[in-house]
């Protein structure tokens, strides 16, 4: 409590630029209760009123909440949005490290990641298409882990079912048009898939431009700066024959004929979307690398979003950036082996490309 008042005047200073978003957090990590946050957000109070109001209170409540108070001002989201706090809390200088300083500009800074809700997750689950036997079995539990996931990290959830390649085409549009408000935005489709891009239920083809091109920074001007994120389970190349229990999320003999171009075409393909500045802030993870089956088991879903979902839920909680998050997936899954009828044991490997200029971390919220 001494230090928190000693340093009263500089901390009505700097955090009076947002009090809203220091009065989230003093909430969210409960030194405060909902009605406590009600009363200091006044509307006709000054924004250091509000913080001078809400000091106030936190030292009213005694040392260990003080303590908590100065720990959530060492976290990297609430120094990010007020970097005068990073100078009020640098240690001591010892004599080992003297020579081995790291410069503050050569750290990786995170991305807000703040709102609430914390922004817009689009998931499309195409399962059932023209042809009778190419339902996409196990898909809707999918579906729902990604719901459950994304819900727990604060997202606000938009679910759309077989899909056609225009109303896919015309849903990713209408969703880049809407004013994002929140951080980031995420995107999951779940479908069959080829060389060429997404297939709706009517076995069209969306490419990599439909679903990429309406969210660059010259399309949708309320995610410049923001994370835009693409989780994508659809095969990307040969359909295998498959056991009951196992299938892949090819669509069928088209694939065979289309996979067969050389690996430089298809790198050249991948990479389209690089350009910056227009394109920053992109990471598309898809569920397997150019030219090879995506598996997902009818039981319990595929390979890549199961895991995607369980290591997200597990490693979020430790502050883990999605990019290392996405390392425990490919190892994940690429332990895994398919034991398909006629053909050599099947492997999987995920991969992602990335035009992020920050790590994307996502704090659990306790909503």
């Amino acid at each position: 409590m001494e230090r928190l008042l000693e340093k009263k005047v500089f901390l009505i200073s700097t955090l009076s630029a947002d009090p809203v978003f220091i009065l989230q957090h003093v909430q969210q990590d409960k030194i405060i209760t909902s009605r406590e946050y009600n009363n200091l957000k006044h509307i006709n109070h000054t924004h250091e009123k509000i913080v001078t109001n809400l000091l106030d209170t936190v030292m009213s409540k005694g040392d260990a909440s003080c303590h908590k108070f100065m720990e959530l001002l060492q976290q990297k989201e609430v120094q990010d949005t007020f970097p005068v706090l990073k100078e009020f809390f640098i240690p001591a200088p010892t004599a080992h490290n003297q020579d081995n300083k790291v410069k503050a500009g050569d750290e990786i800074n995170e991305y807000k990641m703040s709102s609430v809700p914390r922004g817009l997750c689009l998931i499309i689950n195409n399962i059932t298409f023209v042809s009778p036997n190419q339902v996409r079995n196990g898909s809707i539990l999918d579906e729902e882990s990604l719901q459950k996931l994304f819900q727990w990290l604060g997202f606000s959830l938009h679910v759309y079912r077989n899909q056609t390649a225009e109303q896919m085409k015309v849903l990713l549009k209408t969703f880049s048009q809407k004013h994002h408000d929140g951080d980031c935005f995420v995107c999951c489709i779940l479908s069959h898939g080829s060389k060429d891009g997404v297939l709706g239920t009517d076995r069209g083809i969306i490419s990599k431009d439909d679903i990429f091109g309406p969210f660059s920074g010259n399309s949708c001007p309320s995610l410049v700066n923001k994370p835009k994120v693409f989780f994508i389970q659809a095969c990307r190349g040969d359909q295998h024959q498959l056991p009951v229990e196992v299938q892949t999320d090819s669509y069928g003999d088209v694939e065979a004929k289309v996979e067969m171009e050389d690996k430089e075409s298809l790198e050249l393909d991948s990479f389209e979307m690089t350009t910056i500045p227009s394109d920053a802030d992109f990471l598309v993870a898809w569920s397997s690398t150019n030219g090879y089956v995506s598996i997902r088991e009818k039981a319990s879903g595929s390979w890549f979003i199961q895991s995607l979902c369980e290591q997200l839920k597990t490693h979020c909680p430790k502050g883990e950036d999605v990019l290392s998050i996405l390392l425990h997936v490919n190892n994940e899954v690429g332990d895994k082996t398919a034991r398909i009828r006629h053909v050599a044991p099947t492997k999987q490997m995920p991969v992602h490309e990335v035009t992020l200029r920050k790590k994307l971390v996502f704090p659990v919220l306790n909503l």
